[in-house]
């Protein structure tokens, strides 16, 4: 059976907080036993075209992926680059949600991104009664969804945007007509008032989605964004829990907060949701495991001896550092030595071991991560800072550039944008079988130039 997706494509990409590696620290923060990345099994439940788990199986052989989705057309798109690239380990299908069975307590790691808040009810639940039963007894869901009360004014102007295409058929044809609708609206409610500039806010921000996201999130059949009291409802009557957030700037929202460390009746999960109203969140990635897991709940800076560390910092002063966008200060002499050394080996991760041996230090680190301005792993990407003789990217990486890019995957599963179309061809040319001094010979260039030009890879993790 033909769905929209099948008529007008979604963006393919990968999604760096669905990664195992990302689950997996989560997951060791909060004490909580959990898979290696290398040897794992992920179910991705509605994968699209799938590229996010080829992604992760390229980079991790000895793990296992399964993803299905109803759309033929993305399934067999797919399909094309795992036989492209002779991916033996992971397994596409076209299936249904309610039908999909791989075995009780299958996956370490399940993953629902850009699905929940996107069906009728009755798949929701179908989606939740999944999740519990293909995840292991340790395992972590991932489930995204719209948020209340952040996404109300969005479903608004949802709204208005649909009755104005109202008649108009075909997934094509109703995107032009709200994206003409979507400018007109930025006129008309161009009075300077809070209302009108919500409005035109969410404009701003559907009209600046990419085309497929648009017609299938804003403007697709079901759009309900729930508050996460809701979520977590529904997630404890399909016998699950949740744990935290998966994004990077909330995923400390899961512990206790310093005031209350040792209060016994402070609510974790109502301060969520209280964080949830203080911010107006619109957007939702959150994390589940089955509900007979013991949370502890007290953040403890001693877990992240066993975890690595990396960071983008650049020192622009000095002790002052600029990360992300960000600036902040390390105020302590061995601090800032930590730092200097993890911007050093960007973007390879250093173990948090080699760097500190005192809780006390732990826990800064641990309030950085918090905070955006490093990033913490259960293992080392699989990258290299090193200009070798040879030099490579990933397979998947050169496929992407032979085909145009403009957005590589990384092997530290983010996404770069390139495009420069002779940047692109040298790009799909580093498959490890020539020298510098071929590849100088081949581009017309100094052996120093293709150098520079690696090492500028190099700091985008996209060498291996």
């Amino acid at each position: 059976m033909a769905t929209p997706y099948d008529e007008f494509a979604y963006p393919a990409t990968t999604f760096r907080q669905t990664h195992p590696n990302r689950l997996s620290t989560l997951a060791a923060l909060f004490g909580l036993p959990y898979a290696p990345v290398d040897c794992c099994r992920v179910l991705d439940i509605g994968c699209g075209d799938g590229v996010n788990i080829i992604a992760m199986a390229v980079t991790q052989p000895g793990s296992t992926f399964v993803g299905f989705d109803l759309a033929e057309a993305a399934i067999a798109r797919g399909l094309e680059i795992v036989a492209t690239l002779g991916l033996t380990n992971v397994r596409l299908e076209t299936r249904d949600l309610t039908e999909a069975d791989y075995g009780r307590g299958g996956f370490d790691y399940v993953i629902a991104h850009g699905l929940y808040s996107w069906v009728p009810a009755a798949a929701r639940d179908a989606l939740l009664a999944s999740v519990r039963h293909h995840l292991a007894p340790n395992g972590v869901g991932f489930v995204s969804h719209n948020t209340l009360p952040g996404g109300r004014m969005r479903q608004v102007v949802r709204e208005m945007v649909l009755f104005h295409i109202r008649g108009v058929e075909g997934v094509g044809a109703r995107l032009g007509a709200a994206r003409a609708q979507l400018a007109r609206m930025l006129e008309f409610f161009a009075e300077q008032t809070p209302l009108h500039a919500q409005i035109r806010h969410e404009c701003r921000h559907m009209l600046d989605r990419a085309p497929g996201a648009l017609a299938h999130d804003e403007l697709g059949e079901v759009f309900d964004p729930l508050y996460l009291h809701e979520f977590i409802a529904a997630a404890g009557r399909h016998g699950l829990q949740y744990l935290t957030e998966a994004g990077a700037s909330r995923c400390g929202e899961g512990f206790r907060p310093p005031y209350a460390l040792d209060d016994p009746a402070f609510d974790v999960l109502a301060h969520a949701q209280e964080l949830d109203f203080q911010a107006l969140r619109a957007y939702r990635e959150n994390l589940v495991v089955h509900a007979g897991v013991a949370i502890n709940r007290r953040p403890d800076p001693s877990r992240l001896f066993d975890l690595y560390v990396a960071s983008p910092a650049i020192e622009a002063e000095p002790g002052v550092f600029d990360v992300r966008g960000r600036r902040f200060n390390a105020e302590e002499a061995h601090l800032t030595e930590v730092v200097r050394r993890i911007d050093a080996a960007w973007p390879q991760a250093l173990p948090v071991s080699s760097l500190i041996d005192d809780v006390e230090r732990a826990g800064v680190l641990l309030r950085m991560h918090w905070l955006e301005l490093l990033d913490l792993q259960t293992a080392p990407w699989p990258i290299t800072v090193t200009v070798g003789e040879r030099p490579r990217v990933s397979p998947l990486t050169r496929l992407q550039a032979a085909r145009g890019g403009p957005w590589l995957t990384t092997p530290s599963h983010a996404t770069v944008e390139i495009n420069d179309d002779r940047g692109l061809r040298f790009i799909a040319g580093l498959d490890g079988a020539r020298t510098l001094d071929e590849i100088a010979a081949d581009a017309a260039v100094s052996r120093a130039q293709v150098v520079e030009k690696l090492q500028e890879l190099a700091r985008l993790a996209l060498l291996v």
